[in-house]
Order: structure tokens, then C-alpha cells, then sequence
């Protein structure tokens, strides 16, 4: 189809759609027609290979300019609040767990537990039932740690953070209701005394102990590890005698056996029927058994002296401490294993160690300076310090 002209291309003059020359001029129509067909139909073919026109790039890039920007989404801000507050709550986690670690928790029971005072030990040990211990209780625990074998052995055996035994670490709660929060459980052990009293009754610590008797045996049951102080009364051939002797409640093990014969007790009346008495002096006065030996206060009492026993007790409790006998002779027990001494003036030195103990009955090897050794028997009776093989009486010089 020929493209259409109203005009003719020479003259302008109006023409009509079959002339084939202008009938002004006489210009050839179907030239111009045919050069007009041809030149639309290139325009034509460039407009589709082309996606725009460089005018409608133009329109399309100003409309994406003034396009106003959406607000960002809500969404978007949770997400990124919601991160921020995991990675706090990650931080914190990871810092109170280290914080409230057990290895940490169980360095400072430690050193609580072994600090010597009765009342901060209270506050990180529980009994064996899971209850809460309280100060008294734990006084004959801080008895026996005052010893520094013992005390050792006491941090050593918390540190190893056994879950069985005498001492136990054990969870007890939680600390900031997540961290698992840990405290030193104790265990108990019986204290068993012979004896060939009758009618014996006995206190522990001032307290009467609940005691099973059987044919002259008596069980103290459930007792914390400690130091205590027994007091046993009896009778024996129409006479009341009294015991007061140390018994130790090792950290290890079961109790020594303590045995308590009639025969080495003082009677502390003279029949049974006067003890009955309430105004008669029932207990004999220690000093009608001493007399001085050359400056050296000595007893008339009887107590075993055998030096051949030995056992693993080496507890030093009641004996670290300066001793005087008379006005010519002193003693020190020193706390580290080291010991001096006078007697009429010339000074001595060395080492000792307890060998064997059986409640306030003991040995004690002597290491002198000069590489010779002896083993002496002991044994601690109200207070005093006896060396039973040589009957030297020692007291305490505060």
C-alpha cells in the first residue's frame, strides 16, 4: 500500500489520493509516494528493535526519580532488635558461667572450708542429709584443721571434687536460677569406746552422747570429722572413777577404738555412795599424785607406755604448744614438725612426728639434731601433758 499525501511535496498545493501528478505544478506523485512508503517503513522496523526511545528512557528514569521511598519495613527493625538481644543474652550466659563455674565455686569452698573459722565454714557445708550446718557444728572440724597435715588433706580432698567419702562436693541450688550452685557435703563416722566401767554415761562435747551399749562397748554414731572432747564417768569395784580424754574423728577412715580401763583412771571418789553425796568433793585433787624431781614436776599415776604401737592417726591436736615442768624444764612442740627445748639450762632441738594415737593416748618419735631418734608415750589428761614412760608431768605455759 502506497503511503498516503495530501500535500504535494513540490508545490504544497492540495491533492488528492489517486493523482498521480500535482495538478498544479504536473510534479510525479508516485515518486514521492514511494520514497514516502520506504521511509516509514524503516521507521517502523527501527521502533521495534529499539525498547526505548531515547524520550522514553528519558520519562521512564525521571519517573523512578520521583518515585518516593517506602518507609523501611517493621519487621525489619524486630529482626534486627531481636539479634542484638540474643547476642546480649549470649554474652551474659557465657560470662556467668564462667563465673559461677565449679572449678571456681570449688576453689573458694576451699578455701573457706579450711579457713579455720567455724562460722564461714558453716556457710558452705551442708550434714549428709542435705540440711545446713551451723557454727558448733563445725567447731570440732576447725579443731582438727588447726592441725596443717589435716588442713592439707582437707583442701586436697575438696579440690578432687569427689562425689563419695567423708567430704563430698555436691549441688545445693542454683545461683541467678540458671548456674548450678555447689557445697561441701560432710559425711560421719561412729567413735566406739571400750571400757570395763559400769554405769557409764558419756558426753561429747559437753553434750550427753547417744550411745549403743554393748557388753562394755559404747558407739557414738553419726559424728562429723573433729576433734572432741569425751567425758566418761563409771563405776568400777565401789568406786566412781572419770575419763576425759580426746577423741578424733579423722577426715580418712574410722575412728581409733578408744579403750578406757578402770585401772588407769583416778577414782574421783572414794565409794560409790559418797559420789552420791551432794556437798562431798567427788574428784580427787591432781596434785596429791605429783612430786618434784629435781625441778621437774613428776605423777604417781599409771598410764600405758607402750612404744611399739603404731597406726595411721598422726593427729598433733592438743599437743603444738609450749610445755614447762617444775622450773627446770620446757618444751615446745612446734606446728611445722620442729621442737626445742631446756632442761637445767642446755637447750636441745630437732624434729617430731606422732606415730600412733588413740584418742588422747600417743606416741611421738623424737628425731634429734645429731641424727639419733626415740619414741616416747604420751598422753593427754585434763589439760596436762604426761610423758608416761618417765612420769614428767608438763604443763601448759600460755
Amino acid at each position: 500500500m502506497q503511503a498516503s499525501l495530501k500535500f504535494c511535496p513540490n508545490c504544497g498545493q492540495p491533492i488528492g489520493p489517486d493523482d498521480d501528478f500535482c495538478p498544479n505544478c504536473g510534479f510525479d506523485l508516485r515518486t514521492a509516494r514511494q520514497q514516502a512508503q520506504n521511509t516509514s517503513q524503516k521507521e517502523s522496523a527501527k521502533s521495534q528493535s529499539s525498547p526505548a526511545t531515547p524520550s522514553s528512557t528519558a520519562s521512564a528514569t525521571l519517573a523512578t526519580a520521583e518515585r518516593p521511598r517506602s518507609p523501611r519495613s517493621p519487621r525489619r527493625w524486630l529482626l534486627v532488635t531481636g539479634i542484638a538481644v540474643i547476642l546480649i543474652l549470649g554474652i551474659a550466659y557465657f560470662a556467668g558461667a564462667a563465673y559461677y563455674s565449679q572449678d571456681r565455686q570449688v576453689t573458694e569452698l576451699a578455701e573457706e572450708m579450711t579457713s579455720g573459722d567455724a562460722d564461714d565454714m558453716a556457710e558452705v557445708a551442708v550434714a549428709s542429709d542435705g540440711t545446713a550446718l551451723h557454727e558448733d557444728d563445725l567447731k570440732p572440724l576447725a579443731q582438727l584443721i588447726k592441725n596443717r597435715s589435716d588442713r592439707g588433706l582437707l583442701h586436697s580432698m575438696i579440690m578432687a571434687k569427689s562425689t563419695s567419702g567423708m567430704v563430698q562436693i555436691v549441688k545445693a541450688g542454683h545461683e541467678l536460677l540458671i548456674f548450678p550452685k555447689y557445697k561441701i557435703k560432710l559425711g560421719t563416722a561412729d567413735a566406739v569406746v571400750k571400757t570395763n566401767l559400769k554405769n557409764a554415761t558419756l558426753t561429747l562435747n559437753g553434750t550427753p552422747a547417744q550411745a549403743k551399749a554393748h557388753d562394755g562397748q559404747y558407739i557414738i554414731t553419726g559424728q562429723l570429722p573433729g576433734v572432741y572432747t569425751l567425758k566418761l564417768s563409771g563405776t568400777h569395784d565401789g568406786s566412781t572413777k572419770d575419763f576425759t580424754r580426746e577423741v578424733v574423728i579423722p577426715l580418712k577412715g574410722q575412728a581409733s577404738d578408744l579403750t578406757l580401763d578402770a585401772a588407769t583412771a583416778p577414782s574421783s571418789s572414794a565409794t560409790a555412795s559418797q559420789s552420791s553425796h551432794p556437798d562431798s568433793d567427788t574428784h580427787a585433787d591432781d596434785n596429791d599424785d605429783d612430786y618434784d624431781d629435781n625441778g621437774v614436776t613428776k605423777t604417781t599415776r599409771q598410764y600405758p607406755s607402750d612404744t611399739s604401737k603404731r597406726n595411721d592417726n598422726h593427729s598433733t591436736s592438743g599437743i603444738v604448744g609450749r610445755w614447762e615442768s617444775g622450773d627446770q624444764a620446757t618444751f615446745t612442740f612446734n606446728s611445722d614438725g620442729t621442737y626445742t627445748a631446756t632442761n637445767n639450762g642446755t637447750p636441745s632441738n630437732g624434729k617430731w612426728e606422732v606415730v600412733y594415737r588413740d584418742g588422747n593416748v600417743f606416741n611421738i618419735k623424737f628425731t634429734k639434731s645429731d641424727g639419733g631418734s626415740i619414741v616416747e608415750p604420751f598422753a593427754l589428761e585434763d589439760d596436762d601433758l604426761i610423758e608416761t614412760n618417765l612420769k614428767i608431768k608438763w604443763e601448759r605455759d600460755d
